[in-house]
């Protein structure tokens, strides 16, 4: 049975490396495209931003899974990854809905305080959750 979750867990490693791969390859052209077309856009980076913390936390479950196949206890790995996973969507859903709009109205001097993503917030309250429910595991 352990031996089974551990090849399922590298096989997911895997499986997980090809959506974190594409995505940061996207990540780093649209961050680097700009600079290199000379055609840089600052409301461009501030609408990425919470791209980056989803792909960390796809790194998260990445770093999980393998410390899962390579016989790391799951009971110490899970509530580490749901803290981290769940800090991440937490802290991309609120950035998602208050900060890119905050930050726009910064530099911009104009925009809303906050948009209504459903998306966004969905995801923030499954980061919330997550986080509790890792507290709770970890105990």
């Amino acid at each position: 049975m352990i031996e089974t979750l551990r090849a399922r867990a590298r096989i997911l490693m895997w499986l997980v490396t090809v959506p974190f791969a594409l995505l940061l390859l996207a990540a780093a052209i649209l961050l680097f495209a700009p600079i290199w077309t000379g055609r840089f856009s600052g409301p461009a980076l501030i609408f990425n931003l919470p791209m980056y913390i989803y792909v960390w936390a796809i790194w998260m479950v990445r770093q999980a899974l393998r410390s899962i196949a390579s016989g790391a206890v799951f009971g110490q790995v899970v509530p580490r990854l749901l803290l981290r996973v769940g800090a991440a969507l937490f802290a991309g859903g609120l950035i998602n809905v208050f900060g890119v709009t905050l930050l726009t109205r910064l530099i911009y001097e104009r925009g809303a305080y906050a948009v209504f993503d459903g998306a966004a917030i969905t995801l923030g309250v499954i980061g919330a959750t997550l986080v509790l429910v890792a507290q709770l595991l970890a105990q």
